[in-house]
């Protein structure tokens, strides 16, 4: 599985470099938020939205993991609990009275 990422790695990096390679010369007008930034190289832009998509999926996949990790420490707290009252079953004596009651099987 490792290869097919590398592979699809090397293929998105040597798009991006012949991307950059043949759109040298180009310069783009930008409108964000009713703000113009005027003679932008396409080399900004595409760093930019870069940048800006790594950071969101970044914050995505932290939120998601710390709410794993969260949902795990739960679990296993839960589990703890369940194996000590397993544990305090298993030293109970099943009935108070099993002696009186052997004694009286007996004497009949």
């Amino acid at each position: 599985m490792w290869i097919i990422k590398g592979f699809v790695f090397l293929l998105l990096l040597f798009t991006l470099v012949y991307f950059f390679v043949t759109n040298s010369g180009q310069s783009v007008d930008l409108n964000v938020f009713g703000r113009s930034f005027l003679g932008i190289s396409i080399y900004w832009v595409v760093a930019v939205s870069y940048l800006l998509g790594f950071a969101t999926s970044f914050l995505l996949a932290a939120l998601r993991e710390f709410r794993f990790h969260r949902d795990i420490s739960r679990l296993k707290k839960d589990v703890g609990v369940k194996d000590r009252e397993i544990a305090d079953l298993r030293t109970l004596p099943l009935r108070q009275d099993m002696s009186q009651e052997v004694d009286e099987v007996a004497g009949e």
